[in-house]
């Protein structure tokens, strides 16, 4: 079973992505995946509202079987190739001897928007070790900066995570570095990752529907 997860808090956020979390919706339901969404249920209101995905994720590891492959995609998130199977173009990135697949993004860092995770003892561990991490709760990437601090500590979690740089496979942005490939018609999905204007979000997505390539330069 191949599990799909998002979070999302806030009716008017909810009614605002609805056509992001729309297209995970389908994408699931064309490729048989379960999609999992989070809501209030898993928000702790004593911190930023990204760090309650680590609440919600481990939730999920819980109930799913040993070593199952969960895919973690943040709200921000539009699925725009149905027809690229997880399990053909995400899932052969992560060696089968490590648990979690992260990518550096097309800004140059790890980014934690769209992710692998194994179900393992080491995975349940480590999502547990990140939420413990509270002298980075209000760092400018919260969760993040956490399972960056994390993996910069410990060699034992580094040797478990495999990152990539190849961003485009399931994590691409419209807007990055210069000569960082950005996202294009066929690719997965692209993350709004730094736009926080709906709005914008929206528009962008519409372009996207009408066949073209939005791109927001930032340097």
């Amino acid at each position: 079973m191949v599990k799909i997860c998002s979070l999302v808090i806030g009716n008017d956020y909810r009614r605002g992505l609805s056509k992001a979390l729309d297209s995970k919706r389908n994408y699931a339901k064309q490729n048989k995946y379960t999609y999992i969404e989070g809501d209030e249920t898993f928000w702790d209101r004593e911190r930023p509202i990204s760090w309650s995905k680590i609440v919600f994720l481990t939730d999920v590891l819980s109930k799913s079987e040993e070593n199952e492959l969960i895919f973690w995609s943040d709200a921000d998130v539009y699925m725009t190739n149905m027809n690229l199977r997880l399990e053909d173009h995400v899932f052969p990135l992560l060696p089968k001897s490590k648990d979690l697949l992260l990518s550096i993004d097309a800004c140059g860092h790890i980014n934690a928007g769209n992710f692998v995770i194994r179900n393992t003892t080491w995975a349940r561990d480590f999502l547990k070790r990140v939420y413990e991490q509270t002298d980075v709760l209000y760092h400018i990437w919260w969760d993040t900066a956490a399972v960056i601090k994390l993996l910069e500590e410990n060699p034992s979690d580094l040797d478990k995570t495999e990152i990539t740089n190849e961003h485009k496979k399931f994590n691409a942005y419209i807007q990055g570095l210069p000569n960082e490939p950005l996202w294009t018609e066929g690719d997965l999905l692209v993350h709004f990752a730094g736009i926080y204007d709906i709005e914008k979000m929206n528009n962008y997505m519409n372009q996207i529907d009408q066949g073209k390539v939005p791109r927001k330069s930032i340097f």
